[in-house]
Order: structure tokens, then C-alpha cells, then sequence
């Protein structure tokens, strides 16, 4: 595991860094319920691209992993979406 993570570093920071980022996004605008949809949208958009193009990079994009990014990201989304529907 620490070989891929050594072997990736670049990739794996740009992902810490705008998850980061985004945490960031939802702290300041924790008050703005448009916003926070908005910010969380931009976070699961970005997640799942992020994953499809790592995988792809590494010639190990299928179906199924496609699938997991896509709905892991539209399942953190609809979480924070019914939150914050409250």
C-alpha cells in the first residue's frame, strides 16, 4: 500500500489538497445553504473525475470502478444535500 501511495504522491496530494480545500469552502460558507449545495456539489463532481482519471492514467479504469466513483459521489452528495435540507 505505501509503494502506491509513494509511487502516486502527486496524485494523492491534488486530491488532499482540494478535499482540503473544500472542507475550507464548507466551513466559511456554513451559514449560505445554497452555497454549501453548491460547494458539495463541486466536491462530489470533483471526486469522481479525480478517481476515473487516476484510474485511468494507471490503466485500470472499468466499469465497475467508474461506477464506485460515481456512486459513492452522488451518495456523499445526497447526504449533505438532505442535511442541509433540514
Amino acid at each position: 500500500m505505501m509503494e502506491n501511495i509513494k509511487e502516486h504522491i502527486i496524485e494523492y496530494m491534488v486530491l488532499f489538497v482540494a478535499m482540503t480545500g473544500f472542507i475550507c469552502l464548507l466551513m466559511i460558507f456554513r451559514y449560505n445553504k445554497l452555497a454549501l449545495l453548491g460547494v458539495s456539489g463541486i466536491g462530489s463532481v470533483f471526486y469522481i473525475l479525480w478517481g476515473i482519471i487516476h484510474h485511468a492514467i494507471r490503466k485500470r479504469l472499468t466499469r465497475t470502478i467508474a461506477y464506485e466513483y460515481i456512486l459513492f459521489g452522488i451518495l456523499v452528495f445526497l447526504l449533505l444535500f438532505t442535511v442541509l435540507s433540514f
